[in-house]
């Protein structure tokens, strides 16, 4: 098209020249420059948990992909169906005749639905001081749509790991996997991508941050995507070594890493770190690191017997007092026999009286230490070795050894990093690096492994689990505080939180600082395949308890918040280990969280004024989800939670007395005013003052939260 303007610029007829010109400017707005694609495929949810009716558009349940069906009639629980056309578009089969117990309720994007938040559970570690963490069990699109009544311009941060769409089924569109064989497998991804992103942008307050992290599959893709969709940020990617050992691919290089999109609003900016992420300086918490290898080829027993070895620490001082015969020598005393890599030590063995450490994984894996004996030894009268006693552990796992790397020692050496003490374990109390730096475009920090970090904190938490390619919540924690700096009362949203890396992130770095951050997380509850597929044949679906228990956020993303935040698992073990700052994975943390699951009501079900208890959590996340969430049916002429800061006033009627009842909760911020005049709203808002945020309701709970109509899909859009 350059090419063109330029021909056009020589043209000597001024007439002619501005006649081309004028149509190749009409060209112009029609002709797609830069990512194409298939953007309007069609794309469907199954809604299992309402009621099927005569009408409605239809699947059968034990049937994957989006084959639909219309129901004509239904007479004796047996539903009598037309082929639609969404389904079949080269034939139409009539009359087919299933039994309703077999279909599920579908609606297509921009069918409108009405959805209600269900609470599910609850953890209260934070104080009334603290608001609540959110964990929402949805379809993110749709979630992102009700979000908007919520959260339109107030979230600081969003951080999402959408599927990667590496072709190895990973991910479904229209209830089918999108996998190699798939020609549209790159348009349904940008397609579903570029909806959300579109909505998500509106989330986002204007000096806002926006994150994706992707591979190789998309990641050329996704960068065009991010600048049409997001035409005022800037975008820049960053590249994050996530896997040392590096993943095989046949024919190509090992890749060890990933990348992550940042887009900047307004004044949004990188927030200078304590570390630039690639270079050897750390921050404090990156001082310390665990004494064991992660378990690799060149981290067997049989690769290094040397580095096998019993360590004695005394109980009292928590001192490491002395080490043992190592695996080599045991060998060479022929004590040993037969496979090394699957020996086992004496859990009974001593030394010198006291229990001994070997270098055993949370796995039960044997590895190797880092440092000979020696070595250690000598750390540790240095005070670069630090023993903390993890609790509810005992053995060959009694205690957790450290020590400090040789780059950061010398620093110490040097003075760059102070010391102002000692532990009573003899171990330095290291000093915070004042410098700070904005970080590199490309990340090499040991925290951020994926294997080390990310799968296996996520079996120390929840034990074994079918999740696969879990972040590493330090990889997480990084990009988020890059982002959000130093406000300690910031919103974070992730409507691709799987299994709750991101809660994680944001709790360790409100324990570190004593923020105040908090959450909002939406994951839905997909099965995997296998799982499915079994469950399936013994006759259970999406929407039926025993399915939706081996859900990802049933059986995953909420278990995990839940222990962290307790510090303990449901049968009362106490989480083992500790995190990179020391903090004690037993101790939990100081945060509220409350776990909900999006669902949908038919409209036909719900009477006039008839929903209030499904609408009530939706006004507890509009103002703020502080103080615990209450319940209430609204039959009353006002409703005044006892620790959350708003009132709704349900009969207007009584205005005046739920105004003098209201000069009585100074903790008030917001207010819902049901009723259908917007002349009567305007006089009541009038009358309360600027001292609150005043929202009108209708009486009718199908006004006020109708979502997925073309006119809602429209607003906003790109900015």
């Amino acid at each position: 098209m350059a090419k063109i303007e330029d021909l056009i610029a020589q043209i000597p007829d001024e007439r002619l020249r501005k006649g081309i010109a004028a149509e190749v400017k009409v060209l112009k707005k029609t002709k797609k420059f830069g990512l194409v694609f298939e953007e309007h495929l069609p794309e469907t949810v199954r809604l299992p948990r309402l009621t099927v009716k005569p009408g409605d558009l239809v699947a059968l349940k034990r049937e994957s992909g989006n084959q639909l069906w219309r129901v004509k009639s239904i007479h004796k629980n047996i539903a009598v169906c037309d082929a639609a056309v969404e389904g079949y578009p080269s034939h139409k089969e009539t009359n087919k005749e299933f039994p309703v117990a077999d279909l599920v309720v579908v609606r297509n994007f921009g069918d409108a639905i009405y959805p209600a938040l269900v609470p599910v559970d609850r953890v209260e570690r934070g104080g009334s001081d603290k608001p609540w963490h959110l964990l929402i069990n949805a379809d993110n699109f749709h979630a992102l749509q009700l979000l908007l009544y919520c959260y339109e311009g107030k979230v600081d941060v969003i951080y999402i790991d959408p599927p990667y769409n590496t072709g190895a089924r990973d991910w479904k569109y229209n209830n089918d996997y999108v996998d190699k064989t798939d020609a549209f497998r790159h348009s349904k991804w940008l397609s579903m991508m570029k909806k959300r992103l579109s909505l998500a942008k509106r989330l986002l307050k204007p000096d806002g941050v926006m994150i994706v992290t992707i591979d190789e599959h998309e990641v050329q893709h996704l960068g065009i995507l991010l600048r049409e969709t997001f035409l005022n940020a800037r975008v820049q990617m960053v590249t994050i070594v996530t896997n040392t050992a590096g993943s095989m691919s046949p024919g190509l290089f090992s890749r060890a890493e990933e990348f992550a999109y940042f887009s900047f609003f307004g004044a949004a900016a990188p927030t200078p770190m304590n570390s630039d992420l690639l270079a050897d300086t750390k921050s404090k918490s990156q001082y310390w690191f665990p004494l064991f290898r992660s378990r690799g080829l060149n981290d067997r027993p049989s690769k290094r017997p040397n580095l096998v070895y019993p360590i004695a620490v005394d109980p009292k001082t928590q001192r490491i007092v002395g080490y043992g015969r190592s695996l080599e020598e045991r060998i060479a005393a022929k004590e040993i026999h037969g496979e090394l890599d699957d020996w086992k030590p004496d859990p009974d063995e001593t030394l010198d009286g006291r229990s001994v450490v070997w270098p055993i994984l949370e796995t039960g894996e044997m590895t190797t230490w880092q440092l000979s004996g020696d070595t250690l030894l000598k750390l540790a009268k240095e005070g670069f070795v630090r023993v903390r006693k993890p609790s509810g552990t005992g053995g060959v796992r009694a205690w957790t050894i450290a020590y400090v790397k040789s780059g950061n020692r010398k620093l110490v050496a040097n003075g760059v990093i102070s010391t102002t003490g000692r532990e009573p374990c003899g171990a330095l109390i290291l000093g915070q690096i004042e410098t700070t730096t904005i970080p590199k475009s490309t990340w090499k920090v040991p925290s951020h492994d994926a294997r080390l970090y990310g799968t296996t904190m996520l079996r120390t938490i929840l034990g074994a689990t079918s999740f696969t390619y879990p972040k590493s919540p330090y990889a997480v924690r990084d990009a988020i505080q890059t982002a959000i700096g130093a406000n300690k009362n910031g919103v974070i949203l992730d409507f691709f939180a799987g299994s709750g890396t991101t809660y994680q992130a944001v709790a360790m770095l409100n324990a570190a600082d004593g923020g105040k951050r908090r959450t909002i997380l939406v994951t839905n509850n997909e099965v995997d395949e296998p799982r499915a597929i079994s469950l399936n044949k013994n006759g259970f679906f999406q929407g039926d308890a025993e399915f939706e228990r081996f859900g990802v956020a049933e059986a995953i993303a909420w278990p995990r918040c839940k222990y962290l935040t307790n510090g303990v698992r449901d049968d009362n073990s106490s989480l083992v280990g500790e995190d990179l700052d020391g903090h004690a994975l037993a101790d939990g943390y100081e945060e509220n969280l409350e776990y909900l699951r999006l669902d949908f009501l038919n409209p036909d079900e719900v009477a006039r004024g008839d929903a209030f208890q499904a609408i009530l959590p939706i006004l507890w996340m509009m103002a703020g989800s502080r103080g615990k969430r209450e319940d209430s049916k609204g039959s009353q002429s006002w409703f005044f939670p006892k620790h959350a800061p708003f009132a709704v006033l349900i009969k207007e009627k009584e205005f005046r007395a739920f105004r003098a009842t209201l000069a009585g909760r100074k903790d008030i911020e917001w207010i819902f005013l049901v009723t259908d005049s917007e002349e009567n709203f305007g006089l009541m808002r009038r009358a309360l003052g600027r001292k609150f945020q005043c929202v009108q309701l209708y009486k009718s709970y199908l006004e006020n939260f109708r979502i997925n109509t073309p006119e809602a899909l429209g607003q906003g859009g790109a900015a």
